[in-house]
């Protein structure tokens, strides 16, 4: 994979559902790469009807004019504030991107009204996590009540 120089520019892309089926096959292998450790909860079908149901949006990060990572977000409304979610993340080289793109989802998020951004992610992210403001906030704990059969 060639990868591009630190000064190329890093650009979020909304992907407008009416754009989904030109975008995807370029986005689901990103999309992939987070969505595997959900397998139990969603599959890529899953997540691709989310989006063009409304229910999730597709994001595309560009370095220069190369896709490097795809990204899922929804909203959530609570009494008291609303949140974008990050939902699922994946790409490759963050360290070209990850700042300038979080930089850039914080600034649309403002314009458009949200009081936060907050995602799950697997513990390893939580050593980026800080350098872009993020802090924990609460632990995610899951009891499994079936054995996979529905």
């Amino acid at each position: 994979m060639t990868y591009m120089g630190k000064n190329d520019k890093v650009t979020l892309s909304y992907v407008p559902i009416s754009e989904l089926d030109k975008w995807w096959p370029v986005a689901s292998p990103m999309i992939e790469l987070a969505r595997k450790r959900y397998d139990s909860q969603y599959g890529l079908d899953d997540v691709k009807d989310a989006i063009a149901n409304g229910k999730a949006v597709l994001w595309l990060i560009m370095v220069g004019s190369k896709p490097r990572a795809a990204m899922t977000t929804s909203e959530d409304q609570y009494p008291r504030r609303k949140v974008l979610c990050i939902e699922l993340l994946g790409g490759d080289a963050a360290e070209d991107w990850a700042e300038d793109a979080v930089g850039e989802l914080a600034r649309v998020a403002r314009a458009a009204g949200y009081d936060a951004i907050e995602t799950k992610a697997r513990r390893g992210w939580s050593k980026m996590a800080g350098k872009y403001n993020f802090r924990p906030v609460h632990v995610a704990y899951e009891m499994e009540l079936n054995d996979g059969t529905r």
